[in-house]
This record gives C-alpha cells, sequence and structure tokens, in this order.
C-alpha cells in the first residue's frame, strides 16, 4: 500500500469511527424507546412489512455499485465531462428504477402482504405502512448516485455529518412516538418517511451546490448505458441474493412464525448492523482506494490492499463481536426493557455470519473493478441463492426458527472460498498469499483471543463485575493478539510508527 493511500485511508477511516461512535450512542437507545412504544408485535409488522419493499432494493443495489464502479473509472482518469455523462445517465436509470419498483410493490408486493404475511389483526396499520416504506424507499433510490458521488470522492466528513445528522432525526422520531397515543405504528413509519425526504433532499443540494457533474441534465448514450446495464445486470444477482439472505429470510419467519419472532430478529440485527460499523467505516475508507489502483492499472496495490483489508476489516468486528458473543443476554438486557424471545440466541448467529461475510467485501470489490463479473455472479450469487430455498424447506418440515441462521452461515462460508477463487483467475490473486497473510493471522487472532475470556464467562458469576471483567478482557486479549500474531512487521512498524506521531504532535514536538 503507498504512504499516500495510507493516509488517505487514515484519515477517511478517522472521521468514519467519529461518524460511528455517534451513531452508536444514538441508534441504540432509539431501538430501544422504538421496541418499548411500538411493542413487541407492531415491531415485528414494521419489520416483516418494510422488509417486503426491501425485497425490490436488489434492482437499486445493483445500479449503486455500477454507478461507484463508473464513477471511480473516470476520476481516476481525470476525466470530468464524462464523469458528468455518466452521472445524468445514472440518475436517468434510478428514476426509471423507482418506477419498477412502485410497479412491483403495488403488485406482488401487495399480494404478498395480503396473503402471506402475518399482520396479528393489524391488517389496516400494515397497509399503511407498507405504501409509506414504498414512498420512503423512492427517496432513498433517487440520492443514490448523489451519496455515491460523495464516497467515491471520499468526502468522509460530508458523509459523517449528514449520517449524524440522520440518527439524531431517527432519535426525535422516537421520543416523538413515544409521547403519541394514537396508532404509534402508522406515525412511525411516515415520521421514517419524512427523515429520509430531508436527508436525499440535503445530499441532492450539497452534490448541486459544490459538483458540477451533479447537474443532471438528461443525456443518452446507447454504448454506455449497456456497458453499465450490464455489469449492473450481471451484478444483480449478486444483489438479490444477499436480499434473499436478509429480507426473503425475515419474510420466511414471518409467514411460519408471525411477528414476534420478526421483533427478536429486527433486534438481533440491530445489534448486528451496530457492530458491523466498525468493519464498514474501515472499508469505506479503502473501497475507493481498491477501485481507483484497479483503473490506473495499479493491481499490485490493489491485490495488498485486498488482503490487509480483508484481515483488518475482520479484527476490528472481531474486537466487538467477541464480548457480545461471550454476554449477548446482559448486554441485551440492559439496552432492552423486555427482550423478546430468541433475540440472545439470532444475535450470536448474525454475528458469526458478519464475520464470515467481512471477509467478502475486499474479494468483491476487485471483482466489481475488473469488471468482468458474470461468471462471478452467476456462481457465486448463485450458489448464496441457496440459502432461501433451504430455509424455506427446513421451516416447512417444523425445524427451529434458528435453523435459516445455520444455514446462512454455512453458505456464506463456502462462498468465501469460490470468491477467492475467482479473484485468483481474473485479477491474479494469490491464493497462498491470501491464505498465509490473511487466512492464518485471522485464525490465529481468532484462537489466541477466546480462551481467556470465555475461561472467565464460564467460571465466574454473573453480575456487573463479570460483565465488565469478560468485555475488559475480551478487548485487552483481542488487541494483544492482532499485535502479536495478526500484522505483518512492516504493519507493526507504520502502527508503531503512526502512535509515535500522535504522541509527538500532542505534546508539541
Amino acid at each position: 500500500m503507498s504512504s499516500v493511500n495510507q493516509k488517505q485511508i487514515a484519515k477517511n477511516t478517522i472521521l468514519l469511527y467519529v461518524r460511528m461512535g455517534a451513531m452508536l450512542l444514538v441508534s441504540l437507545y432509539t431501538s430501544r424507546v422504538i421496541l418499548d412504544a411500538l411493542g413487541e408485535i407492531d415491531m415485528g409488522i414494521y419489520n416483516a412489512v418494510g422488509g417486503i419493499v426491501t425485497m425490490f432494493s436488489f434492482l437499486s443495489g445493483t445500479m449503486a455499485v455500477a454507478c461507484q464502479r463508473f464513477f471511480a473509472d473516470e476520476i481516476g482518469k481525470n476525466n470530468f465531462q464524462e464523469l458528468k455523462h455518466i452521472f445524468s445517465l445514472c440518475v436517468s436509470v434510478f428514476i426509471v428504477i423507482a418506477m419498477l419498483i412502485v410497479l412491483l410493490g403495488e403488485t406482488a408486493g401487495l399480494w404478498f402482504l395480503y396473503h402471506k404475511a402475518q399482520t396479528a389483526g393489524r391488517m389496516d396499520a400494515a397497509k399503511w405502512v407498507f405504501q409509506l416504506s414504498i414512498l420512503s424507499f423512492i427517496f432513498t433510490i433517487i440520492r443514490t448516485p448523489y451519496q455515491g458521488i460523495v464516497i467515491i470522492k471520499e468526502k468522509m466528513k460530508v458523509f459523517t455529518y449528514i449520517s449524524i445528522v440522520e440518527v439524531l432525526f431517527n432519535l426525535g422520531v422516537a421520543i416523538a412516538i413515544d409521547h403519541y397515543s394514537n396508532d404509534r405504528l402508522i406515525l412511525y413509519a411516515a415520521m421514517m418517511l419524512i427523515v429520509n425526504i430531508l436527508i436525499s433532499l440535503y445530499y441532492y443540494l450539497y452534490c448541486n451546490r459544490f459538483y458540477a457533474e451533479c447537474k443532471y441534465k438528461f443525456w443518452w448514450n446507447k454504448v454506455k448505458f449497456f456497458e453499465i446495464f450490464g455489469f449492473a445486470g450481471w451484478n444483480m444477482i449478486g444483489a438479490l441474493s444477499g436480499i434473499c439472505k436478509s429480507q426473503g429470510l425475515n419474510m420466511l419467519l414471518n409467514m411460519f412464525y408471525g411477528p414476534v419472532v420478526n421483533a427478536a430478529r429486527a433486534m438481533a440485527y440491530k445489534v448486528f448492523t451496530t457492530v458491523q460499523l466498525f468493519a464498514d467505516n474501515f472499508f469505506t475508507a479503502v473501497k475507493p482506494q481498491i477501485l481507483k489502483s484497479y483503473s490506473c492499472g495499479n493491481t499490485t496495490d490493489m491485490l495488498k490492499l485486498v488482503i490487509q483489508s480483508s484481515k483488518f476489516s475482520y479484527y476490528l468486528l472481531f474486537l466487538v463481536s467477541l464480548p457480545i458473543l461471550l454476554e449477548t443476554q446482559p448486554i441485551l438486557n440492559i439496552w432492552l426493557k423486555k427482550v423478546p424471545d430468541y433475540t440472545a440466541l439470532f444475535t450470536r448467529l448474525v454475528i458469526i455470519n458478519a464475520l464470515i461475510d467481512v471477509l467478502a467485501n475486499p474479494l468483491a470489490v476487485s471483482m466489481q473493478a475488473y469488471g468482468k463479473i458474470r461468471n462471478y455472479h452467476l456462481l457465486c450469487g448463485g450458489f448464496t441463492l441457496t440459502i432461501l430455498p433451504i430455509s424455506y424447506v427446513l421451516l416447512r418440515m417444523n425445524f427451529p426458527p434458528e435453523s435459516v441462521f445455520y444455514v446462512s452461515i454455512i453458505i456464506c462460508a463456502i462462498a468465501i472460498w469460490i470468491r477467492a477463487l475467482f479473484v485468483k483467475y481474473s485479477v491474479g490473486l494469490s491464493l497462498h498469499n491470501y491464505i498465509i497473510k490473511a487466512i492464518f493471522p485471522i485464525f490465529g487472532v481468532t484462537l489466541l483471543s477466546a480462551p481467556l475470556p470465555l475461561y472467565l464467562e464460564i467460571t465466574c458469576q454473573n453480575g456487573l463485575t463479570k460483565f465488565l471483567l469478560v468485555g475488559f478482557v475480551s478487548v485487552l486479549m483481542t488487541s494483544l493478539s492482532v499485535l502479536i500474531v495478526g500484522m505483518t512487521k512492516s504493519e507493526k512498524k507504520h502502527f508503531y510508527e503512526t502512535v509515535f506521531n500522535v504522541i509527538r504532535r500532542k505534546n508539541g514536538h
């Protein structure tokens, strides 16, 4: 990794962790208030009904990835005029996608809501939530290219500020519905729509003010359209598999076990998304560098970034995951006034799944940079799509709800090796280097970190002292393990130099 890349990544990562800290504190409290205000059933209904709409996000998700890839390509080539054309073309495509999602939502989505979803006698409220969720999702889609420009240009300060404002808005929504006496579920969906409109409007105004390429003007180029759409089309298989794994399983759980289990899953995924921020923030800073390195023809630096970002994304996630895995129930008891059944088990399983999935991101982005992704998504996406039908069969056979998470963990673990093979044959990743420099250190850190906090978890009596001790020892052992077996000599040298420079600046030297 070049020194320029390291400085840029370090700066952006710090800004993203400021964002994460604010989001962590506010969103956890917000979730507690929302669950208490809505109750398990309404919370489960909101999660399930909103999930029906989100199922169609594979359309926008694929175009979001395509836009960022082509934005990065033109920025790497300093081709401003072409970037302006591609941006306008992407906005036009997203408008069409928004129309398609409205069509799908008002047909297939409504059919599922009326005939398959369990709403515990709250169908009228569920219909309102569904329509408001569609409107909210449309604004999310339209702002995607604007948000993509901010990320690819690595303006993480702006991204940080907007994200903090968004979680503060969400906190305001939580406090408002807690003091409302009528149908809180409908009010919650309506207010979340208003928040989405405001955030989307800010992205639009900011990009139009500071980036000339974001001034939309209709532009059409058949060749470029099919190039972008072809990339997005194959990427759609991968996006569809991700949606099936998340929202598809959510809908299955609603069909077989009702909204109460959906509430447990919603809380588990709130913990999951919170801890995943530790890895996502780092990788959000790294991703533009991977794309730009390839567009500049610097494959060697790109592959170094893939290996380094794989293991450091895992370390950051594992650092916060280990104490949560060991002390799940006490953490939930502190966080929530009433913990829905299955929440602790679901939380552990989704975190384990996240620790596996975090390795997929760098491999996937390297394939996006490569561009020729048809076979990659056909095989990897097609394989992970099997999670949904296998889970359906198991639930039909009266397997418990947690069985769908076990299926996801196994399939995702196998898919990592399929992805690595594709990167090997497409971009030149050495599997030997990947295993020695990424997988072995990851196993080493995991095996060295876990025994002592696990021993304390088993032997100590429950209480505040045990909770604090297990958490402290988990973080300490993980940090020491990363320094001992998780970093190369050059990475340790760079780490110590960075710490020394920070200390020297603070002392005024």
